[in-house]
């Protein structure tokens, strides 16, 4: 398979301030990896071990101490501002609450044509049909386009902001724990509204999550991180059925007992 992401030494540090010093403390160590085109890639750790921040670097809201991030084969370390807009279309991210991602002062229609109208040609009428195109893929009402984001429930938010990253027809998406924040029957038909999708177009998913149950659902392979290192990485089906690393042994016991 053809890699769409390539990341070789990535590191992060964050500076604290603790007892009045400015501390660094490493969140990302020297992490490699590379992420297949077509392929849904969960990456899984407990609270702490760096995957979140992994996804912010992919997406350029982390930078990195050092390192290298290749997307499609070019260098996304260092680009800043107009430098990185060529790419931002192709790379999208869905975030953990949905409703934060959204404006609460426009409307949800406002909010769908805002990225066509920076990152596309597409006039009025083509923007509207295809964002009436992803409402009716998405199940959503017509009518959601002039509601506002305090009027829908959470998995109509996070339908809505997964329609926004769709019309722009990015090659990868990153999410950020999507489902964490809907209750339990929500979170099912949404992971199986990204399961559908998938069967149809030839996105990449990048699923950061805390829930082994969801990667296992989800995941063609699974990267599991321990503080700041990806431990193990092995297909979905290999990794439950025979964990080779200590920490993802206990990362299935853990979840066997909840």
């Amino acid at each position: 398979m053809t890699a769409v992401i390539e990341i070789e030494g990535l590191t992060v540090d964050y500076r604290i301030r603790q007892g009045g010093r400015k501390q660094s403390i490493r969140v990302l160590d020297g992490l490699d990896l590379v992420i297949e085109q077509g392929e849904t890639l969960a990456i899984v750790g407990e609270s702490g071990s760096g995957k979140s921040t992994l996804a912010n670097a992919i997406v350029g809201l982390v930078t990195p101490s050092s390192g290298s991030i290749r997307f499609e084969g070019a260098e996304l370390v260092g680009l800043k501002g107009k430098q990185r807009r060529p790419f931002q279309r192709r790379l999208q991210m869905v975030f953990q609450n949905p409703l934060l991602s959204l404006s609460p002062r426009r409307t949800i229609g406002f909010q769908l044509h805002e990225p066509l109208r920076v990152h596309t040609d597409l006039d009025d009428n083509a923007r509207s049909e295809r964002i009436a195109q992803w409402i009716d893929a998405l199940e959503l009402s017509e009518g959601i386009t002039a509601r506002y984001p305090h009027e829908l429930s959470g998995g109509q938010a996070q339908r809505v902001v997964l329609a926004r990253a769709m019309l722009l027809e990015p090659s990868v998406i990153v999410f950020d724990e999507p489902t964490s924040a809907l209750d339990v029957s929500v979170q099912a038909g949404v992971l199986n509204l990204l399961r559908s999708l998938k069967g149809t177009t030839s996105l990449t998913y990048v699923f950061i999550t805390h829930d082994l149950a969801v990667a296992r659902h989800l995941a063609d392979r699974i990267a599991v991180m321990k503080s700041g290192e990806i431990v193990e990485l092995r297909s979905a089906s290999a990794l439950f059925e025979d964990p080779q690393h200590p920490y993802t042994q206990a990362l299935l016991a853990s979840s066997l007992k909840v």
